[in-house]
């Protein structure tokens, strides 16, 4: 009896072994599939407002605007016309595209805003040094909300422009925090 039990337990770990290492099966790409797989050369983008599949999009980073509205599938009635400048617009990690459908004119309007930061870090996204508030900077490991202040005041003394690098100029900001930081944005240590 223990025998029995002892050899269904292993065929069925064995088999559960086996499902697991050969995964799922390569089908038809549907284009739908949200955060697959990391592509290189690929764009992670948010697609919302009046689709069929509004959410997360990985895209083609040669695709276009138009492109990503087309895989959420839009429920506006006419055909959005990819001469549009923002439709032909090349798409942007981190990039929320909304289309509104206007009934009057019966036509799609496209907006592009930015993701917010703490979507970024949930995605595992860059963050953009430039478009952080005091609040988006005290979400990062070891930023509280004085030096989260001093890294915005030091940003708009400057022109509202700020390098990674120049973080290091911000009073609190080492070495070692610098590094820290590195993983969440898209920029390099200068030596």
């Amino acid at each position: 009896m223990y025998l029995q039990r002892g050899a269904i337990t292993l065929i069925a770990a064995v088999m559960a072994l086996m499902l697991c290492a050969q995964g799922r099966q390569a089908g038809n790409d549907s284009g739908l599939t949200a955060l697959s797989a990391g592509q290189s050369g690929s764009i992670v983008v948010q697609v919302s407002g009046d689709v069929a599949h509004p959410g997360i999009y990985r895209v083609d980073g040669k695709k276009m605007t138009i492109d990503a509205i087309i895989m959420a599938v839009p429920l506006c009635a006419v055909l959005l016309v990819p001469s549009d400048d923002l439709l032909s617009m090349p798409i942007q990690t981190g990039k929320v595209i909304h289309l509104v459908c206007k009934t009057r004119e019966n036509r799609g309007l496209v907006s592009v805003s930015s993701m917010k930061a703490s979507q970024l870090l949930t995605l595992g996204l860059p963050l953009d040094l430039t478009t952080m508030s005091q609040a988006d900077f005290e979400l990062l490991p070891g930023i509280g909300p004085a030096l989260a202040y001093r890294i915005v005041e030091f940003r708009q003394k400057n022109g509202d422009s700020l390098m990674f690098d120049d973080l290091l100029q911000v009073d609190g900001i080492g070495e070692k925090k610098l590094k820290q930081l590195y993983p969440y944005f898209n920029h390099s240590i200068s030596k």
